[in-house]
């Protein structure tokens, strides 16, 4: 189902050289064609509970409560840009960013794109580029581009990418009284993923990434159709063992379906699809935010989910209070199901995989209340509260037993641009 991207990764590496030196020259000889920008958060958060991390998103190893009451490195980091004009009709941009992933702060080439605009309408890139499956994805993590501290974590927490290495085309078609834009991109990934056990990787190097959208403005209103699916391309590390038992021939003599079982539990060369729609009201100083999600895969070890969530806000002269209610929930049960008279061998093999391996679904709720305040045109800061109420694991690191699934955050940032 996939087109082959490696002709596209192959400009992506021949342009990245090109990129240099244009911008080189360009710099040297007109310092209007090269422009650097930044974005930058410094902020801190406090969980009323130590007994779970609470994570900003899966990319990260551990968070804020059980590791850190008190945390500074949940929302922070810092990214620079260099864009550069070669012509009327081709540019390019390089942006790194360094934040916590997993643990350390690590500097990490988000965005390194050649573009190129042959009219008003069609815009095609190469390189690597920003995964926006849904609004605001691409840029969740420039801190004053957006209204709370940081993006749903119901909502956005689960998306396992953040970039891809391929290439994109956006058609813009005007309407009277309105424009419809069409994208549709191609790739490979090229990230990890933390899995919240020690030592224990997920890497999605050499998968391959398709999707598109289609988006729709008229007057204060946006709205956006999206679709993506991932072909993971490596196997959960944490599976190996168990699936060698399960396709043994010792174990099929207990577990007849075993290797059905395995099967169901691969992700290597599995599908995750990703459907997304967003709906956006702006007429300042009103803003409605309103986005629903669906995540579905071919292997146990992701489980169905859906998640939405709706934020509500009013700009009173420099200050923005807003309220936001998100909330992500399982869609059918992963478990595998034992068979009266199977060895006791074989259901402790069974309830381990249903525990620890498929056990930890979606399920969180989270009422956000917060203002913010515009210090200057490109600088604010934000003061947050999030009352999280979690029943399944997924979106949280180190449960301690006797966690009652609640936990109180308290958040503060500084955010800027330049």
């Amino acid at each position: 189902m996939f087109a082959s991207p490696i002709r596209l990764i192959l400009l992506y590496t021949l342009s990245l050289p090109a990129l240099w030196c244009s911008s080189h020259s360009f710099a040297q000889t007109n310092n209007n064609d090269v422009s650097i920008s930044g974005f930058g958060t410094l902020g801190v958060v406090h969980n009323d509970t130590r007994q779970v991390d609470i994570i900003r998103n899966l990319s990260q190893n551990n968070g804020v409560g059980f590791t850190r009451q008190t945390d500074v490195g949940m929302d922070s980091n810092l990214g620079l840009q260099v864009d550069g004009r070669f012509s009327d009709t081709l540019d390019g941009a390089i942006q790194v960013i360094s934040r916590r992933n997993p643990d350390q702060f690590h500097p990490q080439l988000s965005w390194a794109y050649l573009r190129y605009l042959p009219n008003d309408n069609l815009t095609i890139r190469t390189g690597r580029l920003g995964f926006d499956a849904y609004m605001l994805a691409d840029s969740k993590n420039v801190g004053y581009s957006y209204i709370w501290i940081r993006p749903p974590i119901d909502f956005f927490g689960s998306l396992i990418l953040s970039y891809f290495d391929g290439a994109d085309l956006r058609y813009t078609h005007n309407l009277e009284d309105g424009k419809i834009t069409s994208k549709f991109f191609s790739g490979i990934a090229r990230e990890k993923l933390n899995t919240g056990y020690a030592n224990q990787i997920l890497s999605l190097a050499g998968s391959k990434l398709l999707g598109g959208h289609v988006e729709f403005e008229q007057d204060y209103w946006t709205s956006r159709l999206s679709y993506s699916v991932l072909q993971i391309a490596n196997e959960y590390p944490r599976l190996t063992s168990t699936l060698g038992k399960l396709q043994s021939p010792a174990y099929q003599t207990f577990i007849p379906n075993g290797s059905t079982i395995a099967s169901e539990l691969s992700l290597q060369n599995k599908l995750v699809r990703y459907t997304a729609l967003g709906i956006v009201y702006d007429n300042s100083p009103f803003l409605g935010q309103f986005m629903l999600n669906d995540i579905h895969s071919d292997s146990l070890i992701i489980p169905h989910s859906r998640a939405g969530f709706l934020t509500l806000s009013y700009r009173i002269n420099k200050w923005t209070p807003y309220s936001s209610l998100s909330a992500v929930r399982p869609i059918g049960g992963n478990n595998i199901t034992t068979t009266p008279g199977m060895p006791p061998s074989a259901v402790t093999l069974i309830n381990r995989i249903n525990r620890r391996v498929i056990g930890q679904e979606n399920n969180q709720t989270t009422f956000t209340t917060g203002i913010r305040y515009d210090l200057t045109n490109s600088s604010n800061i934000k003061v947050q509260i999030d009352q999280i109420h979690n029943i399944d694991h997924l979106l949280v690191r180190n449960v301690q037993p006797g966690w009652n699934g609640h936990a109180n955050l308290i958040s503060a940032s500084y955010n800027f641009i330049f």
